[in-house]
């Protein structure tokens, strides 16, 4: 099972700018605030493994969540935002990417992006999430069936 989560408001979010793949927008305090919420809630998953996208703002959120579950956060390229030069078919050949190196029996949380998820929830689970809210997660199996 991977919990699919996007990372807390970062200050891009708050001001309503797009930031593709960009790579340094901070959390802000209530993105801090919604990450330590989320922390909590997500120790009763059984969580395994923690794997953050690059970006500042997804890393500053594992960050966050990493001590709650006593996990080191690992990162992964294949979790970044979709950038302008790509398809939504190039994110989900990530995602498959992604999903092809975890260990079948691993609880797998994944700090990504809106994009990257709603994505991921299609094409694993069938289900269109659409744009998650900041904080937010959504499950999926870890490969397809």
């Amino acid at each position: 099972m991977i919990v699919w989560m996007r990372h807390g408001q970062s200050s891009w979010n708050a001001a309503g700018r797009m930031q593709y793949d960009a790579l340094h927008p901070e959390l802000t305090e209530q993105g801090r605030a919604q990450a330590g919420s989320a922390a909590a809630k997500l120790r009763e998953r059984g969580i395994t493994a923690l794997w953050s996208s690059p970006a500042v703002r997804a890393q500053q959120t594992a960050a966050i969540i990493a001590p709650e579950l006593g996990l080191e956060v690992n990162t992964s390229d294949l979790l970044l935002e979709q950038s302008s030069r790509e398809t939504t078919t190039d994110v989900a050949d990530r995602v498959l990417t992604f999903t092809a190196q975890l260990p079948d029996t691993a609880v797998t949380l994944a700090v990504s992006h809106g994009d990257v998820i709603a994505i991921a929830a299609e094409l694993l689970a069938g289900h269109r999430a659409g744009i998650l809210p900041n904080a937010h997660w959504i499950e999926t199996p870890g490969s397809l069936s």
